[in-house]
């Protein structure tokens, strides 16, 4: 079998595992050594663009703003800002808004049982982001929306509203479940409530971990063994997520997300919910999940032996090593809510004031009265 080896040269040292998958040798990051470094000083609260305009009114004219959905008009009128649009049956306009909104309406997406007009899904928006010099894509982006979740609503497999790179930019969402993507090709984050229980990194990258029985590549997970952030129905929740690419040749890319404008914290008060080269400062893997703080033996999986590895205990975060190409960057956005099961009862989402922007857009300030 032929093997090629794949080495991030990271600017410290990196420990290098072979790892056979695909008739190709590739990296985890659990076995890349980084040298520990203090938490970044990152924006929270509402200290990022949206402090700027109230109700959001007028957030489109921002110079660092690249893309806005306020929800505004017909339910075609919305779908039109899109490339892909999965739902349509389900999609309405409702009068519900974020508290203190400049806007009137928001969209709503309602499930029932048995589906509307035979739509069995949850409904999904996709869009590639276009750039200043006539492309797609940028290296660091903020992505920032509400939503809302009705009293009755079902488990949700998973849930889209995060950040995506594909190369070439498509104007339609690509797939790759339980797929390693290649460094040149693609990688997809996304920030998931799941069963509502807590709030959950969903990501997929060329040197993501494998988990048992066969080295499976599902997304990966970095805040095992925090306290849950539960996920509150009926009320308007902000989440917004960050992701900065890596240099090419090191892992110095990051990944964060802030919920009505705060980091995730553990019981100690520390941040576990923004991640990059170095930071947290210790932790430890389990398979393809992050125990951020955590020094306990590790494990990894290994494909040559067909399973589970120990690993060098509490060391630092790897960082992400998001391409292995230039031309792979932050190119596309996606809201989405896939439903595997059969809806017994009615599952609600209300959608609302989505920007996009290169740096910290923060929660919406309300209109003064």
């Amino acid at each position: 079998m032929r093997r090629t080896l794949v080495v991030v040269a990271a600017l410290s040292t990196v420990s290098l595992v072979h790892v056979q998958v695909a008739h190709a040798v590739t990296l985890q990051a659990s076995s890349v050594n980084v040298e520990a470094l203090p938490m970044p000083m990152i924006a929270e609260g509402n200290t990022g663009i949206a402090a700027k305009y109230p109700g959001d009114v007028g957030i489109a004219n921002d110079p660092d703003v690249v893309f806005v959905e306020s929800f505004e008009g017909s339910v075609d009128e919305i779908c039109s800002h899109w490339e892909t649009v999965a739902g349509k049956p389900i999609m309405s306009k409702s009068n519900d808004v974020v508290p203190g909104s400049g806007g009137k309406q928001s969209l709503l997406l309602t499930r029932v049982a048995g589906g509307n007009e035979g739509y069995m899904d949850g409904g999904s928006l996709y869009r590639r982001i276009e750039n200043e010099q006539g492309g797609f894509g940028y290296d660091r982006l903020f992505f920032r929306f509400y939503m809302k979740f009705n009293r009755e609503h079902a488990p949700i497999h998973h849930y889209g509203s995060g950040l995506n790179g594909f190369n070439p930019p498509t104007a339609w969402p690509q797939g790759g479940a339980g797929e390693r993507p290649g460094g040149n090709a693609r990688w997809t984050t996304e920030v998931e409530p799941g069963n509502f229980n807590t709030w959950a990194f969903y990501t997929y990258w060329q040197h993501m971990g494998g988990s048992p029985p066969r080295g499976q590549t599902w997304g990966n997970t970095f805040e095992v063994g925090v306290p849950h952030r539960t996920v509150v129905k009926e009320e308007w929740i902000c989440l917004e997520v960050m992701v900065k690419m890596n240099d090419v040749g090191d892992s110095n890319g990051e990944q964060a997300y802030w919920l009505d404008g705060r980091l995730s914290r553990n019981q100690d008060g520390k941040i576990t919910s923004y991640l990059g080269k170095g930071f947290p400062a210790v932790g430890t893997w389990t398979y393809d999940k992050f125990q951020p703080y955590v020094t306990s033996q590790g494990v990894a999986w290994d494909y040559e032996q067909g399973k589970g590895v120990p690993i060098e205990v509490g060391r630092p975060f790897p960082g992400f090593s998001w391409r292995s190409t230039p031309e792979l960057n932050i190119n596309a956005i996606w809201l989405y809510r896939y439903m595997s099961e059969p809806e017994e009862d009615t599952s609600k989402v209300w959608w609302d004031h989505l920007v996009v922007a290169k740096r910290y857009i923060g929660p919406l300030t309300p209109m003064r009265e």
